[in-house]
């Protein structure tokens, strides 16, 4: 009866586990520490500043936050700009995720500043997501404080997810402890997410047909005739043969009178009456158009489009000037919504009483690069305010953003008719951020097409070492997103560097290739490979080559280099291959079988389509061989495997049968 007992008790036990576990399994805990991530930008950063690409550590997900409040602290991740990032979590198993916790440094002074907010999204599949539940942030605008904070979405229901992605904002610097994701095995309650799809916005075209603008600074002191190559196209010799730009804006920074250095409204004054002087800017630009009418074939009441920035209102305590007769300062949304509306009436007033009699102001410019999240929570409302008040008055309205500046995901929303991206790549690097890519330029095409903006800047400075080769990767990445065809382009220059290249006294390509973009003459052709796959057969340890038809109408096959190429991992086995097509094999060591390699061509800027070859090695004639055809050496690896596995498995059944006998025959003895 005792051993009834005590069995009856154990199955009693027994029975019990599964509610044990079912309760445990019910609390919520963390389910993330340890387990694999992958991290992404929503601008990528590796080729705009390689030096500060994210490295593949482990530590979002170790279980280890930061001790002290500072970046010196080992446990906080650094993440550069980006736009945005996105941390995908793979919990190895579909679970009930209810939270997602996210730890970050806030320091302003250093530019480390937490993300605005955190977005997060499920996945049973790792293909299709959904939105599982957001929170914003309030503190970076206006806590100054280093301090580590955690922002922290609770999801309006239990998910099942197996993946787990946090998208958080990143401006500037971003620094990260840790992401914890909450929840539990137990899914019988959990709800699946709706996916959604996200896809990109397109290209949002021009501005009433102007598809080209050249930015011309206040600082380049302007004349007539350093203003005519931009307005004509012109030949080495000076003759005008065709239009140059739809439109140039008139931009700079007014200089400050005060001993904060922060902008007045005299010194907004002052700005305004030097780019509205007579005989250099847009004054001397009103005299080219004149001139320019009759051999450009236009109308004698054709006006020519131009553009004028507003200076951003910086934030300080002091006065910045009267308006309407009160004094007003530039510390809140209404002061400086105030100092927008006053200079936008005061540019409008002052180029009236010009009477340009050849030029139209068709619209007006934001001058800031980036919108400055971290020093106010209004900035977004300050620039729907402009765009608002530009509109009434009917004014286009247009903007030109750094590559992966805070904003730029919602530059559209917020009313401008125009935004071109910056890219940087025309310039030096610094030891911080690294030297950009030329791929950077790519990059920038795909950031276009993913939010709607309306195309790409252009940047050019004769002064950096072969800026010539790096303008032509402008252009071709433009032609290539589509953008010379259904969007527009704005044009930095250094002071007058176009001037220059129309003149001579720098490269006449660089202007020549800018004309023939910009009057969409520019064309590109991708190198082609004709065949889509190809076989090459011979024994071992010899030699043979084949060639392959490649075409490419602008650039000759000698100048054609591999863009890409996989080889066989084999020993013995060699295989090369030549932009122009050519591709050879060596077999001398090589074991008989059937092995894959591919390769693609490139012209320096586009890419062929990728050829797939087979490489059938047999035997020397006369001889025996064993086939090493990969798919039979992985069916008899996996026969192999099998069989040892049941080998292991025979050997423990039988162990476990002597083990059972012995115990028998031991307790009859015992008894005995």
């Amino acid at each position: 009866m005792g051993i009834k007992r005590i069995l009856a008790a154990v199955v009693s036990l027994l029975l019990l586990v599964p509610l044990f576990v079912t309760f445990a399994q019910a609390e919520d805990g963390i389910i993330s520490v340890g387990k694999k991530y992958t991290v992404e930008y929503a601008t990528p950063i590796e080729n705009a500043y390689p030096n500060k690409a994210y490295k593949k550590e482990k530590q979002l997900t170790d279980g280890e936050k930061a001790k002290q409040a500072t970046y010196n602290d080992k446990a906080f991740v650094e993440l550069y700009r980006g736009t945005a990032v996105s941390v995908t979590i793979d919990l190895e198993s579909v679970m009930a995720v209810s939270s997602v916790v996210i730890g970050e440094l806030q320091n302003k002074g250093a530019g480390i500043i937490c993300s605005r907010y955190l977005e997060v999204y499920v996945s049973e599949n790792g293909t299709d997501f959904g939105f599982a539940g957001r929170v914003d942030n309030s503190l970076l605008a206006t806590d100054t404080a280093a301090k580590r904070v955690e922002l922290k979405a609770v999801l309006d229901k239990p998910y099942k997810a197996r993946y787990v992605r946090a998208v958080f904002s990143s401006d500037i610097f971003t620094y990260v402890d840790e992401i914890s994701v909450y929840g539990s095995e137990d899914i019988s309650s959990a709800a699946s997410a709706e996916p959604v799809t996200v896809e990109d916005k397109g290209i949002s075209g021009d501005i009433d047909g102007i598809k080209s603008i050249c930015l011309m600074y206040e600082s380049g002191n302007y004349n007539a005739e350093m203003l005519k190559p931009y307005v004509a196209y012109v030949d080495a010799s000076g003759k005008v043969t065709d239009e140059m730009f739809d439109s140039l804006l008139f931009l700079g920074m007014p200089k400050s009178s005060a001993n904060d250095g922060t902008t007045r409204m005299v010194d907004m004054q002052n700005y305004v009456q030097s780019i509205l002087s007579p005989d250099r800017h847009i004054g001397a630009l009103n005299t080219v158009i004149g001139e320019l009418k009759s051999e450009l074939g236009w109308e004698d009441d054709y006006k020519y489009p131009i553009f004028i920035s507003v200076p951003y209102p910086q934030i300080y305590a002091g006065a910045f000037g009267e308006i309407d007769g009160k004094t007003v300062g530039s510390n809140s949304l209404e002061s400086r919504s105030a100092i927008v509306k006053w200079y936008i009436d005061y540019l409008e007033s002052e180029y009236s009483a010009r009477g340009f009699d050849n030029l139209e102001l068709k619209g007006l410019y934001w001058f800031e690069e980036g919108i400055n999240y971290h020093l106010s929570a209004y900035e977004e409302k300050l620039i729907a305010y402009f765009n608002e008040y530009s509109h009434e008055k009917g004014y286009k309205t247009m903007w030109i953003p750094y590559y992966s500046s805070a904003g730029i995901d919602v530059a559209k929303e917020l009313g401008f008719d125009s935004v071109t991206m910056q890219t940087g790549y025309a310039f030096d690097g610094s030891d911080e951020v690294g030297q950009a890519k030329a791929e950077v330029c790519k990059d920038a095409a795909d950031a276009i097409k993913k939010f709607g903006l309306n195309g790409m800047e252009f940047e050019l400075d004769v002064n950096k070492t072969e800026y010539a080769k790096r303008f032509a990767k402008y252009v071709s990445a433009a032609y290539g997103a589509g953008i010379m065809e259904n969007g527009m382009i704005t044009m930095y220059q250094v002071g007058d560097n176009l001037y220059r290249c129309a003149t001579g006294s720098a490269s006449r390509e660089v202007y020549d290739l800018t004309h023939s973009y910009i009057s969409g003459e520019y064309f590109e052709c991708a190198p082609v490979i004709k065949e889509e796959s190809a076989t090459i057969t011979l024994e071992v340890d010899s030699f043979a080559n084949a060639r392959l038809t490649v075409t490419d109408d602008d650039t000759p096959k000698n100048a054609l280099k591999i863009a890409k190429i996989n080889k066989p991992d084999v020993e013995g086995l060699y295989f090369g291959a030549e932009g122009n097509g050519y591709y050879e094999v060596q077999t001398f060591g090589c074991a008989p079988g059937t092995y894959k390699a591919s390769f693609s061509v490139t012209d320096g800027t586009s890419v062929s389509n990728t050829v797939d070859i087979t490489i059938v090695v047999t035997a020397k004639a006369g001889s025996e061989s064993v086939s090493t055809d990969e798919s039979q050496s992985d069916s008899d690896s996996k026969s192999n495997t099998l069989v040892i596995v049941l080998i292991c498995v025979g050997v423990l059944v039988l162990a476990a049968a002597v083990f059972a006998v012995l115990k028998i025959r031991s307790s009859k003895k015992d008894k005995n």
